[in-house]
């Protein structure tokens, strides 16, 4: 079986940031075409009775509400208008879906460091746990001895006549 025949498990946290990066992404897109859309029509002077051109002006009227006055419009001789702060508005929408993106692809950051690091971290172990070493009381215990510094150790005790010095 390949690798791509498993299905991959994600959590929770992944499929929200995924949803909320694709809603964020997706009303910035419907935003900006609605603007370049009616910036196109003011620029060209369309024909404000055309139910088409009335949808735009009134979709742009809602989205254009932070950025309107910010900057003045331009007014051609036949009727177009250059309109500054709509284009100022495109632009940030698309900042706002950048900067939205970020914040999103950071906090699942920050869940995912967590879910791993408590993945990783060793539980706390009860006393009666496999970890904990415990002595018999029927072991002999020898008492340890230190040698002083400088001194040689204790030779090791002479083995049972299998060296080659031990001949008879």
């Amino acid at each position: 079986m390949s690798h791509q025949a498993h299905a991959r498990r994600v959590g929770p946290a992944y499929v929200i940031s995924r949803a909320l990066t694709f809603f964020v992404y997706s009303f910035a897109i419907a935003c900006i075409v609605i603007l370049a859309i009616a910036f196109f029509l003011q620029l060209f002077n369309a024909n404000t009775t055309a139910p088409f051109v009335d949808w735009i002006y009134r979709a742009a009227k809602s989205i254009m509400q932070p950025f309107r006055g910010i900057f003045p419009s331009v007014e051609g001789k036949q009727g177009s208008v250059f309109n500054v702060s709509m284009l100022f508005a495109m632009f940030m929408y698309g900042l706002l879906a950048l900067a939205m993106h970020g914040l999103i692809a950071w906090i699942d950051r920050k869940i995912a460091d967590m879910r791993y690091e408590s993945m990783w971290q060793p539980a706390a172990t009860p006393a009666a746990s496999s970890d904990v070493v415990t002595i018999p009381s029927a072991a002999p215990t020898e008492p340890l001895t230190v040698p002083a510094v400088g001194t040689m150790p204790p030779k090791p005790p002479a083995s049972s006549g299998q060296g080659p010095s031990e001949s008879s």
